[in-house]
Parts: structure tokens; sequence; C-alpha cells
């Protein structure tokens, strides 16, 4: 099962750091738009792995993948193959400018 969307949350490693580590699920790393108040994913991935969602989104803050995104929300999903099929629709439903290559 697909759980409904939660956020928005700041991104930066205090907020990241409190997540489950071993939450499966789809995040969306993007900015919050200030007309609507709605997320606009810059990129969408999942966490499936040992660490989870916490750990894949820590990783792209070491690495400092996308200077532009402020903030993040996520989907929570029971299994890593809900998970798997959930990011290819997000991704090909929100287009988000960094998952360009995967679709």
């Amino acid at each position: 099962m697909v759980h409904p969307y939660q956020g928005h949350y700041a991104y930066d490693a205090t907020v990241i750091g409190k997540w489950d580590s071993t939450a499966i699920g789809v995040y969306y790393c993007g900015y919050i738009n200030s007309t609507d108040g709605l997320l606009y994913p810059h990129y969408i991935g999942k966490g499936t792995g040992e660490e989870g969602m916490r750990g894949r989104l820590l990783s792209h803050l070491r690495e400092e993948y996308w200077p532009d995104v402020v903030h993040f929300g996520l989907c929570f999903c029971d299994t890593a193959a809900e998970a798997d099929a959930f990011e290819v629709r997000e991704i090909k439903r929100c287009q988000p400018k960094y998952n360009k290559q995967h679709i």
C-alpha cells in the first residue's frame, strides 16, 4: 500500500536525520510554490535498501546534488516493489527536471 503524502519538510540533515532509517517509500525533493503552497518536485526518488529513504536523502545532501532544492515530502510504501512502481508513475506524472534521464 502506498500511504498518503507527508510533507513539506525542510531539506536539511537535521530534519532528515530524525526519520526512521528503514522506512521504504518515495520522496520528492523540490521547492514550495509561494502562490499555491504546493511542493514542486525537481527530483523524485525511492528508498528501498537497508537505510531506506533517510539514507538516500542524506546521501543526496552530502553530495549537494541540487542547489535549488529546499524542501522535501514523502510517501511511505509497504514493500520495495510498491515503491519501485510508484516512483516510475510519479516521475512520469510530475516530470521533474533532475529525473529527465529516467523518462
